[in-house]
């Protein structure tokens, strides 16, 4: 048996010292290029230094113009050089540089850089495991933007004596991207000589910069790529500006991944805390529907609206309102924005004059964006780097942001609300399911719930509103051809009424756009009653009186709802308004909900019940 153990032992130490001294070449490479930064947005380039850094690549190579440059002043350059050093140095990773116009273009900016990094680093190759690099000087003396014969007959002896070069995947990186020059450009011409040696080997990838543009195509199974890292302020993704850098893992097999990722989209573990979180939730905008009644598409429209704004801080705060009005609309706002200044822990209502000789259809509606701003950590870097970077020594004093200003923006929409009314109750009512007292024949009534995305419902659904002192009065008839058929299983301390074929009704009383209350019943009278769902003890013992009748090819209900059960403790005045809504569920149907107003959990969507 010891024997045994002891071998066990040796096996499994010995497989233990295998996999720790793992061949490079059996294992994946992975690596990181850069496009341009020279010290054009030097915050931004630090930062993603650190995003590289936070995804451990095995070397890093960046294709050219690092520094400003261009500059015969030596002493100018060396500090340049160390600038942009320390710019790096939160890379433990390998940093293979690629000489670029801002690099090299002087005869002394060359001494320099061949002072900094080594002579040999002007035209070079390396090996990774089972990965070849290749670095081109496209800017070498007097020949700018031109790869010569001098440099191809390297190229060429390069390749060739590149052992097991089948197995190799093989990068190059240089920094004009001439194979977009014209044809005319006679570094066009040097680049198509290139071109027709690269394709006779297992060439992966060619990566160059210097346009500040991002840009990919593919020749001949060759992927082409013009990267920028910071060498540029503008945004346009679509038209290729933006800042990024491109993450590459090669596979043993050879199978390559990229992954080109934008600045600023990497943070690490600790960026946010909770007390952090608390904190800047304090600043968000809390955002609204503005509820506009009397918007008819094609007619006249002269309106005045108002939105209340409130600052629930401690401190005063500084909003921007501003109005986008979408294109094709015909419609004026007055003031289209504003700067509003609110003290601590008050409201304001601002007016907007409206103005249209046919107003717009309601897809294009204007929307009201509500913004302020908040200098917070920015959680850019560790906690533990944080005080290391306070400390740092940058000839500029650009580096990473510690600290940003947070835009918090809340977006108001108008809104058009179906309206539901109810009447005072005239006569009595018995609860028995039926609908069949004349007092309902003075009921406000909706006479169809359908889907939010105007699916056809399939089935009528009709409800009847009436109040008095005491009580609100809902009767709802929905038809059921599979009468026979319908589901009504819920039941237990928590009734998932939802499952079933139910009727629900949603109570905003306050016309909060957040809190509501629900009443639910399925078509075997189980009820579910609670608060809106993130609201501790939310479930509750509902009074109301109801009662079920089933038909032939129907269901209804009657319900008696004391006010204390929708959270009010009198009846509401004549002209009161709540946020109400209405759902019915049909599990076993095509279309499984019905939605009166919107989505059923979306409060600021919601109708209007009004009290006649």
């Amino acid at each position: 048996m010891n024997i045994k153990i002891l071998l066990l032992y040796f096996i499994f130490s010995v497989s233990i010292n295998n996999i720790s001294a793992q061949d490079p070449h059996e294992k994946a490479v992975r690596f990181i290029v850069f496009g341009d930064s020279q010290f054009a947005n030097p915050s931004e380039f630090e930062r993603m230094i650190y995003e590289a850094e936070l995804l451990a690549p095995d070397f890093v190579i960046q294709v050219g113009d690092l520094i400003q440059g261009y500059t015969h002043d030596r002493d100018k350059l060396r500090s340049e050089w160390r600038r942009f050093k320390n710019q790096i140095s939160l890379l433990t990773a390998e940093y293979y540089p690629v000489p670029g116009n801002h690099d090299i273009v002087t005869a002394e900016a060359e001494e320099i850089y061949s002072e900094v990094w080594g002579k040999e680093k002007l035209l070079y190759s390396f090996d990774y495991g089972n990965v070849h690099c290749i670095v081109l000087n496209s800017w070498n003396g007097n020949e700018d933007d031109r790869i010569t014969e001098w440099q191809r007959v390297w190229l060429r002896e390069d390749l060739l004596n590149l052992v097991d070069a089948e197995k190799k995947s093989i990068f190059v990186f240089l920094h004009s991207p001439l194979w977009k020059y014209p044809e005319t450009h006679e570094g066009r011409k040097d680049w198509e000589l290139v071109h027709k040696i690269l394709k006779d080997y297992n060439v992966k990838l060619v990566a160059g910069g210097h346009t500040h543009e991002y840009v990919w195509e593919n020749r001949d199974g060759i992927d082409y790529l013009v990267i920028n890292s910071a060498g540029v302020s503008r945004i346009n993704e679509r038209v290729g500006e933006f800042s990024s850098f491109l993450n590459i893992t090669v596979q043993p097999s050879g199978d390559v991944k990229y992954a080109v990722i934008k600045a600023g989209s990497i943070l690490p573990l600790d960026t946010v805390t909770p007390e952090e979180r608390s904190f800047a939730n304090r600043y968000k905008i809390k955002e609204r529907t503005i509820q506009i009644s009397d918007w008819k598409e094609n007619e006249e429209l002269s309106t005045v609206i108002t939105v209340p704004i409130e600052n629930s801080l401690i401190e005063d705060q500084l909003f921007y309102l501003d109005w986008k009005i979408p294109f094709g609309a015909d419609l004026q706002i007055d003031p289209k924005s504003l700067w509003l200044t609110i003290p601590s822990k008050q409201k304001s209502e601002v007016k907007f004059d409206f103005k249209s000789k046919s107003a717009p259809s309601p897809n294009l509606m204007p929307q009201l964006n509500v913004s302020s701003e908040k200098n917070f950590r920015s959680g850019f870097v560790s906690r533990d780097l944080e005080e290391k970077l306070q400390q740092r020594n940058i000839d500029e004093t650009s580096s990473i942001a510690l600290e940003t200003k947070v835009n918090f923006t809340g977006v108001f929409r108008l809104y058009i609300p179906p309206i539901a009314r109810v009447n005072r109750l005239k006569g009595e009512i018995k609860i028995d399911g039926k609908i069949d007292e004349a007092a309902w024949s003075d009921a406000g009534m909706i006479d169809e719930i359908g889907t939010h995305d105007s699916v056809n419902a399939e089935v009528k659904t009709s409800l009847k509103f009436l109040y008095d002192k005491n009580h609100l009065y809902i009767s709802a008839w929905m038809e059921e051809p599979d009468i026979n058929n319908f589901t009504a299983t819920a039941g237990g301390e928590i009734p998932l009424t939802w499952n079933d074929d139910d009727i629900e009704f949603f109570f905003d009383t306050e016309k909060s756009q957040s809190d509501y209350i629900r009443l639910f019943q399925n078509a075997a009278g189980t009820r579910f009653n609670s608060l809106q769902r993130w609201v501790e003890n939310k479930y509750f013992k509902s009074k109301y009186v109801s009662d079920i009748f089933i038909g032939e090819n129907f269901w209804s209900i009657e319900m008696q709802i004391p006010w204390r059960d929708i959270g009010v403790t009198e009846s509401p005045q004549q002209g009161s308004e709540w946020s109400f809504n209405i759902g019915r569920h049909r599990p076993k149907a095509k279309v499984k909900e019905l939605t009166w107003a919107g989505g059923l959990y979306n409060p600021q969507k919601y109708g209007i019940l009004r009290f006649e």
